[in-house]
């Protein structure tokens, strides 16, 4: 992007184009670049974003309490995300979306679908009411 942006601003010193048609140029370069999906883009995508899943017991009741915070970074890296939550939470979620009409499975998720994964998970949010406990899956 550098390169286009510089070769515009030669033409535009050189004379061949106006300054007009040259914010109109850089314009549409800095829109490409929006466009283009990248690995910058998508370490940007991942920074400072969380998956949370918390079980918290209700009052009264002995259900284990459970709180996961997983950095998005690792599951670029390819991190098994369901070795990370326990089993019956798993069960839990997954059976929620089926629900839901979703058909989900938390150990289905693989390292070359991190883009769509991360953006879907970022409007994810599963609320889980049992007897004793409430599970709480979100991502931010």
């Amino acid at each position: 992007m550098a390169e286009e942006k510089s070769r515009i601003l030669n033409m535009l010193s050189e004379g061949k184009i106006s300054p007009e048609e040259a914010e109109k140029l850089l314009d549409a370069v800095d829109e490409t670049r929006k466009e283009e999906p990248s690995a910058a883009g998508a370490s940007e995508l991942l920074e400072g974003k969380y998956l949370y899943v918390r079980v918290d017991p209700k009052e009264g009741k002995t259900a284990e309490k459970v709180s996961v915070r997983v950095p998005f970074a690792l599951l670029k890296a390819g991190l098994n995300i369901a070795g990370l939550i326990p089993a019956e939470a798993q069960e839990k979620i997954n059976d929620s979306m089926e629900e839901k009409g979703l058909n989900f499975d938390l150990s289905s998720f693989k390292p070359e679908n991190i883009r769509e994964i991360m953006t879907a998970l970022e409007e994810l949010s599963v609320d889980i009411e049992t007897e004793d406990s409430t599970v709480k899956v979100y991502c931010k």
